[in-house]
């Protein structure tokens, strides 16, 4: 098995072909997993310094202690976690970037593999309403004097209000600040925008890598902010659609979408493959909004193809694309 599609894995960033690789693999050769963590261990554990070379050795062999916490995948038996400790092993480069023994720090790392919205309380009380396919994390120190975390993917935040402790909200290089609101972030990886929605109360969104920080944009209920993170500019419309149980459901939510998005968005989350070769590249610039209620993800598609007269086809596992004028 390839380390770099183990890592892929576990990022998020596999494509549908890759995911049922790497998912069947784990599922057929468990035995094999052991004599590749020993393998491994031994090649490895000499370039790990003394002090820490137990612990990590505790973490990988006794996998159940492993921190960060990943959300288990569907795997029988302990498959998910023989994948973590192949990743550990395999990944010595940012081995450190999960295990800050220095500090004495850990990570917890949330994620929803299923095809519907996992609700997460977090210990201040804050609500999370997390997407299909996103995942949190956030250190043990969290809520000690601030309460930050990073999100990868689409979630909506009940915030409690604690003016002693802001609320962040990291995605890549934009920050959302808060005291006490409700908000929804979408911060899709394989997606050039992020958007931001606030429901209620006001936050603050900011720029900021390792020098810097500076404000974007201070956000009022009712407003959407688009950030393009490949010309890092930022624009704010207001939405109709905006209320708090809009984010909480299964329902998909796009603002200013393309077709092209929508469709790789639904086929990244809920692991399907779907063949865009039929459109046109002005067929995959058409505009997409709305709230598209659904049973099934092919239901979703359908009604949003069915906008712009396509219709959608299944054959072999994949879904194609047919236009019908």
């Amino acid at each position: 098995m390839d380390p770099k599609l183990l890592e892929k894995y576990w990022q998020g960033k596999c494509s549908v072909t890759e995911l049922k690789t790497i998912e069947r693999f784990l599922l057929e050769h468990e035995p094999e997993t052991d004599d590749v963590l020993q393998t491994e261990w031994t090649r490895s554990s000499a370039r790990i310094p003394a002090a820490e070379s137990e612990h990590i050795r505790e973490a990988v062999f006794n996998p159940v202690k492993i921190h960060p916490v990943y959300a288990k995948r569907t795997f029988p038996g302990k498959s998910w976690l023989v994948a973590a400790s192949l990743l550990i092993l395999l990944s010595v480069g940012s081995l450190f970037y999960h295990f800050d023994f220095s500090g004495n720090e850990e990570w917890t790392i949330i994620n929803n593999i299923r095809d519907t919205v996992k609700k997460i309380e977090l210990n201040d009380g804050t609500e999370i309403w997390l997407k299909p396919g996103s995942s949190i994390r956030y250190t043990s120190t969290f809520g000690d004097r601030e309460r930050h975390i990073k999100l990868r993917g689409e979630a909506y935040f009940d915030v409690t209000r604690d003016t002693a402790r802001p609320f962040r909200v990291q995605t890549g290089n934009i920050t959302t600040k808060v005291l006490g609101t409700m908000f929804n972030i979408k911060a899709y990886e394989f997606e050039e925008k992020i958007q931001i929605v606030l429901t209620e109360g006001s936050v603050q969104v900011l720029w900021n890598d390792e020098k810097t920080e500076r404000e974007i944009a201070q956000m009022r209920p009712g407003e959407l902010l688009n950030f393009d993170r490949i010309n890092n500019n930022a624009g704010i419309s207001l939405i109709k659609n905006s209320g708090e149980d809009l984010y909480k459901g299964d329902q998909l939510i796009f603002h200013q979408a393309t077709l092209k998005e929508a469709l790789t968005r639904i086929s990244r989350i809920h692991h399907l493959e779907i063949d865009m070769s039929t459109l046109s590249e002005a067929d995959k610039e058409k505009h997409v909004s709305g709230v598209f209620h659904h049973t099934t993800p092919p239901d979703a598609i359908r009604r949003i193809l069915f906008i712009h007269h396509m219709i959608l086809e299944q054959k072999d596992g994949v879904f194609r694309i047919k236009k019908t004028d």
